[in-house]
């Protein structure tokens, strides 16, 4: 077998072999964007990375509120409510996920 493995890539060794073989993987597209298909995040992946950018907001503008204000009770409270938010919701998302199953 490596015998005719040797003759296919008579110049490669080994690793040079199969790095070709996975490029040439690489450049053909799947099936399915072929037909036009885009891949997208469910809802529930869109939903929770639009709280997780709300929620790094607002720790920026409770740091912000830190530096001008020189009391970290901004900062603290919403470090509290932006992870407790996020768990809770996330708690929902998986009910609301293990639900349709």
């Amino acid at each position: 077998m490596d015998e005719n493995q040797a003759r296919e890539y008579p110049s490669l060794n080994p690793m040079e072999r199969c790095s070709e073989e996975m490029s040439a993987l690489s450049e053909e597209p799947p099936q399915r964007w072929i037909a036009g298909e885009a891949p997208c995040l469910p809802r529930n992946e869109r939903i929770r990375l639009v709280i997780l950018g709300l929620g790094l907001l607002a720790l920026l503008v409770g740091f912000l509120l830190y530096l001008f204000s020189r009391t970290v009770l901004p900062l603290f409270g919403t470090v509290v409510v932006a992870f407790l938010g996020y768990r809770r919701l996330d708690a929902w998302l998986d009910a609301e996920e293990w639900s349709r199953y």
